[in-house]
């Protein structure tokens, strides 16, 4: 074999082998966005009174250009909860649109301001 076609055959290799590992990098990185999009949604805060709530859920009612509306937000043992929060408790309630679902991530029982 002539030194050309080595040296051909060796460039080729190379060309090979380091398109493979930029394509692997590449996908790795779109993975870890992904991931830390999800890690980092944004936080939503909604005022209203609490029509129901289980451990599971809360129902909260709260207007919406001017106009009454009730919304379901899913609670989680790790759901932050300040003050005594029941049915017909006017709160303020952080939350994320995490798989199509509203995640309370903290609730607060309010005064109302008239």
């Amino acid at each position: 074999m002539s030194l050309s076609k080595s040296f051909i055959l060796l460039a080729a290799f190379a060309l090979v082998t380091g398109t493979s590992a930029l394509a692997a990098q590449t996908s790795a990185q779109k993975s870890l966005t992904k991931t830390s999009n999800t890690a980092n949604a944004a936080v939503h805060e909604e005022l209203g009174t609490v029509r129901s709530i289980t451990s599971s859920e809360l129902v909260l009612a709260h207007d919406v250009n001017g106009t009454q509306e009730e919304t379901t937000y899913k609670m989680e043992p790790s759901t932050k909860r300040e003050g005594t929060i029941a049915k017909g408790t006017y709160v303020t309630l952080y939350y994320k649109d995490q798989n199509h679902e509203r995640m309370a991530t903290e609730v607060k029982a309010e005064h109302k301001k008239s």
